[in-house]
């Protein structure tokens, strides 16, 4: 009995409490329940018009944006340090010659056809020239004349020297004969005065006395002879001179005879020497207008045909016509690259050889010749080629497409796109048209974004969208 009595209370008073949690959960949570469906029923009240209205904000800001002038754009780029240029041109030989006949005659043999290489020197033709032949032969007789005509004039040039020789001989006897004979007469004179004062004294007689007067005048005619024949003889020596002087000129005439015989004679060989027609230089046939039997003649007039055609090919030349604003970064020796449709994947390699230094004043361009080698004869004179060629620039530009330049009352401007989207205008200075591009010199720092093709209704500080 004691353990129901127990017992018993301990049950009351273990169940009650339980019920009365329970009681308490069930009320809460059905107050949370109550609670969150209110909140969901007062949040679209408060949220939706909120979200709404966002979207009526992004609709007007869209439709603000929309209204906004749309452009296109570019940025201005920094003109790099070389102007890379590619210029027609068109493939010549280094050097390409007609060759003429340089005698008179009939084409005996030719050794040489179109498409042959010849070396220099190389025999191309033979001609047949018989008055060639004759005309040799009568310049060396004429030779052969003029030679024994100076020989002879030779000859009488030393005989008239042997007769001025004995002339001058005679000059000197008779110099010593005058004065041998003015002695005699000195002496006589001397003589006579004695014996005629002895005769007035009478030592001795008359006839001796006129014997010395006659000895005297004796001795006075053989001095005037002795004179008379030293002028003579100096006269002989006169005429002499002369003499040998004529024969020194005949000598003189007959040799300049030579020479000129001599002249015609190595002329006439000459002109034989023209019966072989041969190559001046090495290089390749392209042209052949003469055949076996064929009369030519010398020259080469408009109306005269030439036997051949040669043109060195081993090397061969590119003109082309630099514009004004790269001419003068060419410089000889400059590395060039040429490209032919005909050869696609190869560059053939070459230098500049020389310019024409002055511009062309219609097309202000300067012509500009370039070499390339072409050992293995793949280029021939009349290809197109393309050149390129990298010629280094002096100022410093920035580039900017063609159709971003805006051309009006202002002068020469740029609408630029700041970071905000506003339009300004910067007036700028022009260099080279290139084209596509056009150089800037002054109005640009770099970098700055160009409208492109701007419209005329763009002004300044304008608000603007960038298209995509």
């Amino acid at each position: 009995m004691p353990e129901q009595t127990i017992t018993k209370p301990k049950e009351e008073k273990t169940k009650f409490p339980i019920l009365r949690e329970v009681r308490r959960q069930s009320g809460f949570t059905r107050l949370l329940g109550v609670s969150g469906i209110i909140m969901s029923l007062a949040l679209p009240i408060g949220i939706v018009p909120r979200i709404f209205q966002g979207q009526e904000l992004s609709e007007s800001h869209k439709k603000v944006v929309e209204q906004l002038p749309q452009v296109s754009t570019a940025p201005a780029r920094r003109a790099p340090d070389t102007n890379k240029l590619n210029l027609p041109g068109t493939v010549e030989a280094l050097i390409e010659t007609e060759i003429f006949a340089r005698t008179n005659g009939y084409v005996q043999q030719r050794f040489a056809d179109i498409g042959d290489r010849v070396s220099a020197g190389q025999l191309l033709a033979k001609l047949e020239t018989p008055e060639v032949d004759e005309s040799e032969k009568e310049a060396q007789a004429q030779v052969l004349t003029t030679v024994a005509g100076k020989a002879q004039s030779v000859a009488e040039r030393e005989r008239a020297q042997a007769d001025l020789d004995s002339a001058i001989a005679q000059v000197s006897q008779a110099q010593a004969s005058l004065v041998e004979a003015e002695s005699d007469q000195k002496f006589a004179y001397s003589t006579l005065q004695r014996w005629k004062q002895l005769g007035d004294e009478g030592a001795i007689s008359s006839q001796e006395v006129d014997e010395k007067e006659n000895k005297f005048k004796t001795t006075s005619a053989g001095r005037q002879a002795a004179f008379d024949r030293l002028r003579a003889a100096r006269s002989a020596v006169v005429a002499a001179r002369a003499k040998l002087r004529a024969e020194d000129a005949t000598v003189n005439l007959n040799a300049a005879n030579i020479v000129a015989s001599q002249a015609r004679a190595n002329r006439s060989l000459t002109e034989k020497s023209f019966q072989n027609v041969v190559s001046p230089f090495a290089g390749v046939v392209t042209e052949r207008t003469v055949d076996t039997g064929m009369l030519v003649t010398s020259g080469s007039e408009n109306s005269k045909t030439s036997l051949y055609k040669i043109a060195r090919l081993d090397t061969v030349k590119v003109f082309i016509d630099v514009p004004q604003y790269a001419a003068v970064g060419i410089r000889a020796g400059q590395p060039v690259n040429v490209e032919l449709k005909e050869f696609p994947g190869r560059t053939f390699h070459g230098k500049v050889a020389r310019t024409s230094v002055a511009l062309d004043p219609t097309a202000r361009t300067l012509r500009t010749e370039i070499h390339i080698d072409n050992k293995d004869l793949a280029l021939a004179p009349g290809m197109y080629a393309d050149v390129n060629i990298a010629v280094p620039t002096t100022l410093k530009a920035f580039l900017i497409p063609a159709n971003a330049l805006v051309s009006n009352s202002a002068g020469q401007r740029v609408a630029i796109v700041s970071k905000d989207k506003t339009i300004h205008f910067n007036k700028v200075g022009l260099g080279h048209d290139l084209g596509n591009d056009i150089e800037v010199m002054t109005g640009l720092s770099g970098g700055e974004t160009l409208v492109v093709n701007p419209p005329d209704t763009l002004t300044e500080g304008a608000r603007v969208t960038v298209s995509p």
